[in-house]
């Protein structure tokens, strides 16, 4: 070999020890990215641990929420059971009215009978019961007014008052509970 060769034979060698370097060195820098890229993972773990945390959390709420309501509605369905079990007792059967005859007479009923159904009926339908009329209706004539003194009770409170009946329908009706009679 002479010095010539030698020269290109070393020159091409120093030539591809820099390069070698050169992408050495650029590989070290993929690499260090790549390592910052492992710490970016081991952060996006971090972050899907403590999502599935907070999901497990708001699923948990949620369905303690969704328990305690359908709790609530289950008590409120029991409370209405055993109100609607008692309405029964607490429904006034009305008896149909008779049909009256070909003459408008009502059968086996006086006009006596009929005032005193008609204020009843009325009064029930305002919501009152155990009514008791105090006036006598032996000798009334229900073609005309008349005034009936009544007794009644309605949402457990006694109550005291005046029927006003004209032609055998109820006209006015002012009735007072007890409460606001005393002082």
């Amino acid at each position: 070999m002479d010095v010539l060769q030698f020269t290109l034979f070393f020159a091409a060698l120093f030539v591809g020890y820099v390069l070698l370097h050169v992408r050495v060195a650029r590989f070290e820098g993929h690499l260090e990215k790549l390592a910052s890229l492992r710490s970016i993972d081991d952060r996006l773990r971090q972050i899907d641990d403590r999502l599935q945390l907070v999901g497990a959390s708001v699923d948990r709420i949620r369905t303690e929420r969704v328990e305690s309501q359908l709790e609530r509605l289950h008590n409120d369905l029991e409370d209405l059971r055993e109100v609607t079990a008692n309405v029964q007792s607490a429904v006034v059967q009305i008896p149909p009215p008779a049909a009256p005859t070909p003459s408008g007479e009502f059968p086996n009923e006086s006009s006596a009978a009929r005032m005193l159904t008609a204020v009843e009926n009325r009064l029930i339908e305002l919501g009152y019961h155990e009514i008791r009329v105090l006036n006598e209706l032996g000798g009334v004539d229900a073609a005309g007014d008349v005034e009936l003194q009544v007794e009644c009770w309605r949402g457990g409170m006694p109550a005291k008052g005046r029927v006003l009946v004209r032609n055998g329908a109820v006209r006015d009706v002012e009735l007072q509970t007890v409460v606001q009679m005393f002082p």
